[in-house]
């Protein structure tokens, strides 16, 4: 039996004695069989972007080879192998394990070697000999990757476990369009790459942040893209990439003077349910409550309590929680200043959905954002306390926000994103796209990496296997990208 799980938490296993994949939730109850494409199907893993890598044995079908599903696990994606010993050859695989960008290790029992293979199957590297030395296996069956580029091989006839180091080079991203709306789409192609596979879509603005960044936490519960409009018309653009997701439904957020009937009605039509829902308010605090609510609604009796608060008055700080709100389902709640206002402290506190009051959770900013009297009235009955993550300028508060994410928040540092701390646009949808990934966005001046960001980038060099840029070489230039290689891989 192999076993595997993604970032969404369901547990895939092979069952050899009855010749099926299975798939298992979080609470250990079934979601699904299918047959797979070779017997016996032995290795398993599942890839950062939900892709199932399989190993086959000799028995029947695609013998000796891996078989890659997606989230459809009825069709094969792909698959390559035979036997052999030439490389892409095998000889009886045992076990795979997948990386953060897609490259499979393959294990071969009878080979008595290990394989690299590139997301579409191209071989990358052969490493491991038959014996007993410190670079030689015998008979290995097992394989498992660490975070940090370290590869463990159960080597069964040696008797052991050994440890190896594969420095593969670190992969590079952008993502971009030539506009705002185009960058959002680009975000959502990229988080959403299967035709259909979305249920509900957000909406909003692209000419104001506090919507769109409220909406990150809406659209990491519903599993959907944010995407972008202008106040009047539905860029076809941004048509073509609802239909292309078929959602049965989409959320918009913001008020008519942020995004009008006539691009909610355009948008409707796209749904199969034909079903559009406006969340909004007077202003930036109550549509953020609005999203809020819906959050929780959503979530439901999963909800934990924990929430963010940030400041309504600028992006930064909101910007770097969206990627660990869209990730947890944690929603973001705004303030002023100086106080809290009673009904942003009474809309956290209510309890209408079935999980529990946003009554613990993080403020996002140093004392001038977000003020000592807010946060007296965050850590007082009948809140349980907010823990405040705040550096001295907004990149160094972007930092702290990563580092105590991967910390202890369930974030990754495998793919995080760097994105200018000066302007919104081109990193409003990022947050979806690096809260499905479970990785943070980093804040760097356009023309020179910041220096806290860049310490972010060395302390966890090993762990990073792609560095995303949001937004093209105009807002992130070279010298910015330049520097960031420098400290990778």
């Amino acid at each position: 039996m192999g076993l595997g799980a993604s970032l969404d938490g369901h547990v895939y296993l092979t069952d050899t004695l009855l010749g099926n994949l299975q798939i298992w939730n979080t609470y250990g109850d079934g979601c699904g069989t299918w047959l797979p494409e070779g017997t016996p199907t032995t290795g398993i893993d599942v890839s950062e972007d939900g892709l199932i890598h399989t190993t086959t044995g000799t028995m029947g079908g695609l013998t000796e080879s891996v078989v890659v599903y997606d989230g459809d696990p009825l069709v094969p994606v792909l698959s390559w192998g035979g036997h052999g010993i030439a490389y892409g050859d095998f000889l009886t695989p045992a076990s795979v394990a997948v990386d953060p960008v897609g490259r499979s290790f393959v294990v071969e029992t009878d080979g008595h070697r290990v394989q690299v293979f590139d997301a579409a199957g191209g071989t990358e590297r052969v490493f491991a000999s038959f014996g007993s030395g410190d670079v030689q296996v015998s008979h290995p069956r097992g394989i498992a990757l660490g975070p940090d580029r370290t590869v463990y091989i159960a080597d069964t006839a040696n008797h052991r476990i050994s440890k190896w180091s594969v420095a593969v080079a670190t992969e590079e991203t952008e993502v971009a369009g030539a506009d705002r709306f185009l960058t959002a789409v680009e975000a959502s192609r990229m988080a959403y790459p299967v035709d259909g596979s979305v249920d509900i879509v957000v909406l909003a603005t692209a000419f104001n942040w506090p919507d769109a960044l409220g909406g990150t936490a809406l659209a990491g519960t519903v599993q959907g893209p944010l995407l972008l409009t202008p106040p009047d018309a539905l860029p076809s653009a941004v048509a073509a990439e609802i239909t292309r997701l078929a959602p049965k439904r989409v959320y918009v957020l913001g008020g008519t003077a942020a995004v009008s009937d006539d691009v909610l009605k355009a948008a409707k039509a796209l749904t199969s349910m034909d079903i559009a829902t406006r969340l909004d308010g007077a202003d930036r605090y109550e549509t953020a409550i609005e999203i809020a609510a819906e959050v929780k609604a959503m979530r439901g009796s999963l909800y934990d309590g924990t929430a963010f608060v940030c400041t309504g008055a600028d992006f930064p700080d909101a910007l770097s929680a969206a990627p660990i709100a869209a990730a947890n389902g944690w929603p973001i709640y705004l303030t002023p200043t100086d106080a809290l206002p009673g009904d942003v402290a009474d809309a956290m506190i209510r309890n209408d959905w079935g999980g529990n009051p946003s009554n613990h959770g993080y403020i996002i900013g140093g004392t001038a954002v977000v003020s000592t009297g807010v946060a007296d009235t965050l850590d007082a009955s009948p809140f349980m306390g907010f823990m405040r993550i705040w550096g001295p300028n907004r990149y160094a508060t972007s930092a702290e926000v990563a580092t105590v994410g991967f910390d202890g928040l369930g974030m990754l540092m495998s793919r995080p994103a760097l994105t200018t701390g000066e302007d919104f646009p081109d990193a409003l949808a990022g947050g979806v796209l690096q809260g499905n990934d479970c990785c943070p966005v980093l804040l760097t001046r356009g023309t020179s990496l910041s220096p806290d960001a860049g310490a972010v980038l060395s302390e966890h060099k090993d762990m990073i296997y792609e560095i995303r840029y949001l937004g093209g070489a105009q807002v992130l230039t070279g010298p910015v990208r330049a520097s960031a290689r420098a400290l990778l891989w």
